[in-house]
């Protein structure tokens, strides 16, 4: 799901002061076309219209996007004995309210089927609701971009449509959005 465009703003401003300050984040990432979303369903392969025909729409209604705390989920862990060779992606976590959290189990039942190579981290009651800031961080980046993503918090806005999302850029909007821009 993504959120409301005034909100989609704040998290690319975030993003970019990141970047200002030399550190890796999710506007100089790979393709550099990423767009703050909320992962619902992360897989190998989902199908993208057989998927779109069956969630309509993403959300039913606007979910509110409450950020109140930054977290970070471990990638890499060296045998170094420094530490240094440890990266982490800094996320922004999402307040788990019980319409994001009903969502979240809704579109995963009905693309669970569907998906290939589904990640077990995203499976109802083990999924993290968040959307992610700046990935491969050394701990010295992490504590820099962590203080810089404080300074913003916190975040309040709308989860208001949403839809397929690949690891390319390219995304496939649901049917029937419901854009609010509350």
């Amino acid at each position: 799901m993504w959120p409301d465009s005034s909100t989609d703003r704040l998290i690319r401003a975030l993003w970019e002061e990141i970047a200002r300050q030399g550190l890796p984040s999710m506007a100089t990432h790979t393709h550099r076309l990423h767009q703050p979303h909320v992962s619902l369903v992360v897989a190998e392969h989902i199908p993208v219209r057989a998927s779109l025909q069956t969630i309509r729409p993403v959300p039913r209604e606007p979910i509110k996007l409450l950020i109140e705390a930054a977290g970070i989920f471990p990638i890499e862990e060296s045998s170094a004995s420094n530490g240094e060779d440890r990266h982490g992606r800094l996320f922004l976590a999402c307040v788990a309210n019980s319409a994001l959290l009903d969502e979240q189990r809704r579109v995963h039942a009905v693309i669970r089927p569907l998906a290939l190579g589904p990640w077990s981290h995203f499976e109802p009651g083990t999924w993290t609701p968040h959307l992610t800031t700046a990935w491969t961080l050394s701990p010295r980046q992490l504590a820099s971009a962590l203080a810089i993503v404080m300074d913003k918090l916190p975040i309040e806005g709308w989860l208001d449509h949403g839809g397929v999302e690949d690891g390319s850029g390219e995304r496939w909007r649901s049917a029937a959005g419901v854009a609010c821009d509350l």
